[in-house]
């Protein structure tokens, strides 16, 4: 099974192309309150295109300054770990981005099967704003 991790901000269409890029079989999203509000449209508009996969969210009560919580969850984050794992490094806030940061090197730790990716848009930000639901570029990000 092929896992996406990702941080999902107020900007979605972050997550959406790292869905169609990597085509998982679960995705596992880190979110706060204020952007899971918006979750559902995003997986709603990823299932148009790629229908089999299955989500979990987990919600950090503090997105902005919850690093020491971020890296509470990380380790349990690891259980929903599958042959083939990979994380999405863009999106949401700093907070979020450390998190699944932090899920990558404990899978790689391990021994773990985990690629590092980036998804990239390089529209105009207005336009990104306008129409947040197009597929950008997924950037490979090598291991240190």
């Amino acid at each position: 099974m092929t896992v996406l991790f990702s941080p999902f901000g107020l900007s979605y269409g972050t997550l959406y192309s790292a869905i169609l890029l990597t085509r998982p079989e679960r995705v596992v999203v880190v979110t706060s309150a204020e952007a899971v509000l918006n979750l559902g449209t995003t997986l709603d508009a990823a299932r148009f295109f790629h229908t089999h996969f299955e989500w979990e969210t987990h919600v950090l009560q503090d997105a902005q300054a919850g690093f020491i919580e971020g890296r509470a969850l990380a380790p349990f984050l690891v259980a929903a770990a599958g042959k083939k794992n990979i994380v999405n490094l863009t999106g949401g806030t700093t907070v979020l981005q450390d998190c699944v940061k932090s899920v990558a090197d404990i899978l790689r730790r391990e021994s773990k099967d985990v690629r590092e990716v980036a998804v990239i848009d390089r529209r105009d930000i207005l336009e990104q704003r306008r129409s947040p639901l197009v597929v950008g570029e997924l950037v490979e990000v090598p291991p240190i």
